[in-house]
């Protein structure tokens, strides 16, 4: 007989392979049994959750809440997993082992098979500095940890999302994180509590519930990527797979609710946008319309059910999973693949054939990668699947610390092109003053106003407030006027605005500012600054009347110049094509016409404006390096040290301040 394999050995050993029967909280028999039948109604709830996602990545803005369809599998994801467990405890076959098994024929195969495609496809397309951030994400998404990554890399000045091929993999992570946790921690309730079971996960999903609120409000990345603000999403479904929720007797009502359910979700889908406060409570809405549909469609004669149970949309949800994995790195390198030959991802028959490209792959996938590996002809034991999931896991980690390299050697870029990339990397000094209020500080206590606030009685004294463009200023202002003390009062996405909004380490700094700080004291100058938009001219000609009665001078700076990417990356990319005007060509004009706009309104009002777009295109053409050749901004337009002194000096030449 074969020696045990390793990997057994040691489960076993913990004490984790078969369990004898164990006792179901009242309720969860029946519901395991009901369980175990096949729901088309719940395919068809998948794809309700997978399309309207696919659909907000492609920028569709009728599907602006896209997005709580990730909440939408969470609420599946929990019920049918929690089902399958509960079932098999209570008949006393439940093993640990085997549970975990069938995660990885369920998941590991569609994802490695995309992550290592993904790779060949970044490698092929991607300039270095892209593939670096990749490599990173992808070491991460094979050990099912990219939440923590991607959270860990939500700098306010991190890459943009559609840069990031692997960032959906985030969910994938959350969920694998608690099926570590939650069959054990139901495994333990069942067999010490089981009288108690319902109020315990009841209490347990009230508690995350409680943290995601909290976690909105103060670390709003936190409450996106982390397990314990989304663990109530998934013991929702697994409520209900235990039975909790009593079944509805009438008929008429479940048939109701249903459509309720429906409509919740869709409403979600429509209505909401990526400003609201998400998950917290506003998940709640998507989250109890799956909810809904799961308790409701287990009478399939009802009019949701029948509905999520025809073919086409059964179909979809078949496919769903592969629909996911495919459909954002297609987005992602298709916007690559568009840069290179020149024309506009942004356009309809892009968006067209990505979405058909997303459904191409998703249906290969399904059909030759993931039905195979869960059926036959590669269905292996237990022992094979473990051994050969832990042996690609471990090739795709070592594929991630070769992907850098080989990318350097493939596009063997020019000096000067590496030189321009290494921008990327800068971080502002500036954000480490806590003078500037970010999502790693997200706390108007962390507000050093011993620092960023101290009036001096030597030098004037001038108060820059406003967002991070206002604080990308502080080091030029500060570095061409030694004559002046330059208080600073910045946060993230904050307009210094009476009424304003934002998030709460913005409402509170510019509270405390407005009510507090400024009327106390006197200026010589109070400086404006924020990314503007031409919504914002009425409020913000309010603020600077008012502010007129504590300052000498009150002064607006205008927007800066921005781009549609990075400028350091467009830059080496213009140099990669030998093509001077790629620069120019990727320049928004959005800010240019915001500046005219404010200049305008502004001067006409009496009130102080000095143009930053103006500082730096001249004539309308742009400056986009400092002196020794680096970028002026270390991303699509916030300014690094050097660029914000070029831009005070330009200022200051000119007389305006």
């Amino acid at each position: 007989m074969a020696p045990p394999n390793p990997l057994l050995r040691l489960l076993s050993a913990a004490g984790i392979g078969a369990m004898s029967r164990i006792p179901a909280a009242t309720g969860a028999e029946t519901a395991s049994a009901a369980h175990a039948k096949y729901r088309p109604d719940i395919d068809g709830l998948r794809a309700v959750a997978v399309v309207p996602v696919v659909l907000y990545h492609l920028n569709i803005s009728l599907v602006s809440g896209g997005f709580v369809g990730v909440d939408v599998f969470f609420v599946i994801s929990g019920y049918l997993i929690t089902s399958l467990i509960s079932a098999e405890m209570f008949e006393g076959t439940y093993s640990v082992t085997r549970f975990y098994v069938r995660r990885a024929r369920r998941i590991f195969p569609a994802l490695f098979f995309m992550c290592a495609v993904t790779a060949l496809f970044v490698l092929l397309f991607c300039l270095p500095s892209d593939v670096k951030r990749f490599s990173s994400s992808l070491a991460a998404a094979t050990l099912f940890a990219s939440n923590f990554y991607f959270y860990g890399s939500a700098d306010y000045f991190a890459a943009a999302a559609d840069t990031q091929p692997l960032l959906h993999t985030w969910s994938l992570a959350v969920e694998e994180q608690f099926y570590i946790f939650f069959p054990l921690i139901l495994l333990l309730v069942r067999r010490y509590f089981a009288w108690r079971e319902t109020q315990i996960m009841i209490a347990l999903a009230l508690l995350s519930l409680a943290i995601s609120v909290w976690l909105v409000r103060t670390d709003h990345a936190g409450a996106f990527y982390l397990l314990h603000s989304r663990t109530w999403e998934l013991l929702l479904g697994a409520l209900l797979a235990i039975g909790a929720v009593p079944a509805i007797r009438s008929r008429t009502l479940a048939g109701m609710l249903g459509i309720l359910g429906l409509a919740l979700i869709v409403g979600s889908v429509l209505l909401y946008n990526e400003r609201m406060p998400f998950p917290g409570l506003t998940a709640l809405a998507p989250c109890l319309g799956a909810a809904l549909i799961i308790h409701t469609g287990k009478d399939s004669s009802l009019l949701a059910a029948r509905a999520l149970s025809l073919a086409p949309i059964r179909f979809i949800g078949l496919i769903s999973y592969s629909l996911y994995l495919w459909h954002w790195p297609i987005d992602v390198i298709g916007r690559y693949v568009a840069f290179w030959h020149g024309w506009d991802p942004d356009l309809k028959p892009h968006k067209l054939a990505v979405l058909a490209a997303s459904f191409a792959c998703a249906i290969l996938s399904w059909h030759f990668v993931e039905k195979p590996f869960r059926q036959r002809p590669y269905r292996f034991g237990s022992a094979a699947t473990l051994s050969a999931s832990a042996a690609v896991m471990a090739a795709l980690v070592i594929a991630a610390g070769l992907v850098y390299p080989l990318s350097q050697r493939f596009w063997n870029m020019p000096d000067s092109a590496r030189r321009v990339l290494a921008t990327l990397d800068y971080r502002p000094v500036n954000s480490e003053r806590l003078c500037f209020l970010g999502p790693k500080n997200n706390d108007f206590r962390l507000f050093n106003q011993t620092a960023c606030l101290a009036l001096s009685d030597t030098k004037k004294n001038w108060l820059l407030m406003g967002d991070s463009q206002a604080a990308d200023l502080w080091a030029g202002i500060s570095g061409v006027h030694p004559e002046i003390n330059l208080l600073q009062g910045t946060a993230s996405g904050c307009k210094p605005l009476i009424d304003g909004t934002g998030e709460r380490r913005c409402t509170d700094l510019m509270r405390f500012l407005f009510t507090d700080f400024i009327p106390k004291h006197r200026f010589d100058v109070i400086l404006l600054s924020a990314r503007w938009s031409p919504g914002n001219i009425g409020n913000l000609k309010k603020t600077a009347k008012v502010l007129e009665a504590y300052a000498d001078r009150v002064v607006v700076l205008g927007p800066h110049v921005e781009y549609k990417h990075d400028l350091p990356w467009l830059l080496a990319a213009s140099m990669v094509k030998h093509d001077s005007s790629m620069v120019d060509r990727f320049r928004l004009p959005k800010q240019k016409q915001t500046d005219r706009m404010f200049a305008d309104q502004l001067r006409r009002e009496g009130i102080g404006y000095v143009s930053l777009y103006y500082a730096i295109c001249p004539g309308g053409q742009c400056r986009v390096t400092d002196l020794d050749g680096l970028p002026l901004a270390f991303d699509y337009g916030h300014l690094t040290a050097s660029g914000s002194t070029f831009v005070a000096e330009r200022i200051k030449q000119s007389g305006a301040l």
